[in-house]
């Protein structure tokens, strides 16, 4: 496993990382809850790109996956 990279940055950058952080998944939920269907029970449903026919809902699926895992990147 490695080491954090954001381990030795200040704490002000680290607030403005949080910040950044936050944003991003704003922008991820955003995206979801724009173009992902919603589901019987309410909750948006997550598509692959391959079942996804619109290429606006096939654009924003791609997006979706890299947010996560940049969000992932940041939050280890």
């Amino acid at each position: 496993m490695s080491a954090n990279p954001y381990a030795k940055i200040s704490p002000m950058d680290q607030r403005t990382i949080g910040r950044a952080l936050d944003l991003l998944k704003q922008y991820r939920d955003t995206l979801v809850m724009s173009h992902a269907p919603i589901g019987p029970d309410g909750v948006p449903e997550i598509r692959t790109p391959a079942q996804a026919t619109d290429p606006l809902e096939i654009a924003a699926l791609e997006d979706i996956a890299s947010l996560d895992a940049v969000i992932k990147e940041m939050s280890a």
